[in-house]
């Protein structure tokens, strides 16, 4: 036999092993239902939240553990679950993400479950068979778990998270909300970037659980009109669909008025130049190649720019190419990722903030008193409208972003009422109170949803 042929019939019985270990974890699972559980009402909602945004290494890396911390709604749920399912999904931690899934306990309110894509490293040959029984033995722990605390809410988004979201909610006769942060469609679009390409390989794929978890939540939680148009054109019906915004997950530090941060040294030795600044992942659907490209010819008119670019990804070695090859190594800092301690005051002292595609980081820069140039691309023009609260150019158009950076560094007048305008109108958003209130509103809603059901 050939190794070809071997490494065919390797991959074959790998994957006939996974479909037997899914299969014999859903006869656990049904016989569990069979057997039926006396549902647990805790005296305060329960909530379980689903998300691969960030595993918990990178929340305390980014001092970002807010972002788990604030779903209890101010102590309107008395516990929340955290999981994220996929971690060593990303190359970058694929050291953790071999083993049973962990249980961290990050306070009385507030726990954190990873599961690993991974079982055990002897079962390396068999990735397929490796990954069922990683996630088989989450789903049986979250299952447990549901019925054993009285889960109230199960959310997930409309990919991965989502589809064991609807398993787990029901297999338990719970209420599932889906929430959408961002229009997949125009990201792969532009891009060309899946969601999940580790996970489902093709668009097509995508495409098909998008749809089907977005037509079979009971909720779909959007943050902005343009979420809300991806919702619909995937499914879902205009009754499932509420507006929540994402203002609650900004980390209080960005609340800081500009003049009041103190300043950075200088770390890269960019002394008193004009610096343009850019937060993203470094990955195809962000599009941080187009702020280096708006950068170098921005600097044939002014020499003095530099830019800082934020952020850590697949890229990072074709972006270092990039600079090098159109002469900007000197000009252009990769400074990877940063803490929000030192964004907060990275943000206040930029003279231009490049956003090609951002979701929360359009907040926070509209926050931190800098000038906004932005692709007029998704939610952008909802949160910055043109010479108002910032500068808007066509899409992936270099020269146009080239323009309006030269245009703000070059009147700084301009660029101060731009930046106050743009601070104004987030505050005006993020209202603690009512934000608060509307969110309780929606669990509320949900909650009837789990009492008619069981």
């Amino acid at each position: 036999m050939t190794g070809r042929a071997r490494r065919m019939a390797l991959g074959a019985i790998d994957a006939a092993l996974a479909v037997a270990a899914v299969a014999g974890g859903g006869l656990v699972l049904l016989a569990r239902r069979a057997r039926g559980r006396r549902p647990v009402r805790p005296e305060r909602p329960r909530l379980m939240v689903l998300s691969t945004t960030y595993s918990l290494g990178v929340l305390r890396a980014r001092q970002a553990e807010h972002l788990v911390t604030r779903q209890d709604l101010g102590g309107y749920f008395e516990h929340v679950w955290t999981v994220h399912p996929l971690v060593g999904a990303d190359p970058g931690e694929a050291s953790v993400g071999v083993g049973a899934p962990t249980v961290t306990r990050l306070s009385d309110r507030h726990t954190m479950i990873e599961g690993k894509t991974a079982r055990s490293p002897a079962l390396a040959r068999l990735p397929y068979l490796n990954f069922a029984l990683a996630q088989v033995q989450l789903v049986l722990l979250l299952d447990r778990l549901v019925a054993r605390e009285g889960v109230g809410i199960v959310r997930g988004d409309p990919f991965y998270n989502g589809l064991l979201a609807l398993l787990l909610g029901r297999l338990s006769r719970r209420p599932v909300e889906l929430r959408i942060i961002a229009d997949h469609d125009k990201l792969f679009d532009g891009s060309g970037s899946l969601a999940h390409p580790r996970l489902f390989r093709a668009r097509a794929i995508e495409r098909r659980v998008q749809r089907f978890t977005l037509a079979h939540a009971e909720s779909v939680l959007t943050g902005s009109d343009d979420n809300r148009a991806y919702a619909l054109r995937n499914g879902a019906r205009p009754e499932q669909i509420r507006y929540l915004g994402n203002w609650s997950m900004i980390n209080p530090l960005h609340l800081e008025e500009p003049a009041q941060r103190e300043p950075l040294p200088d770390e890269f030795g960019l002394g008193d130049r004009p610096v343009v600044l850019c937060v993203a992942r470094l990955e195809r659907q962000k599009h941080p190649e187009d702020v280096i490209t708006s950068v170098a010819k921005a600097r044939r008119r002014d020499p003095r720019i530099a830019a800082v670019i934020v952020g850590e990804g697949s890229m990072r070695a074709e972006l270092d190419g990039l600079c090098a090859k159109l002469g900007v190594g000197d000009d252009v800092v990769l400074a990877g990722d940063r803490d929000q301690a030192w964004l907060v005051r990275m943000y206040a002292q930029a003279a231009v903030v490049a956003v090609p595609i951002a979701g929360l980081a359009l907040v926070e820069a509209a926050l931190g008193g800098t000038a906004i140039v932005a692709y007029d691309h998704e939610w952008h023009s909802e949160i910055i409208r043109d010479e108002q609260e910032g500068v808007l150019v066509p899409y992936r158009d270099t020269d146009a972003m080239a323009d309006a950076i030269c245009a703000v560094v070059g009147d700084p007048a301009r660029a101060g009422r731009l930046a106050g305008a743009a601070r104004t109108r987030v505050l005006g958003f993020m209202q603690p109170e009512v934000v608060l209130a509307h969110e309780r509103a929606l669990a509320d809603e949900m909650l009837l949803l789990a009492s008619a059901a069981s």
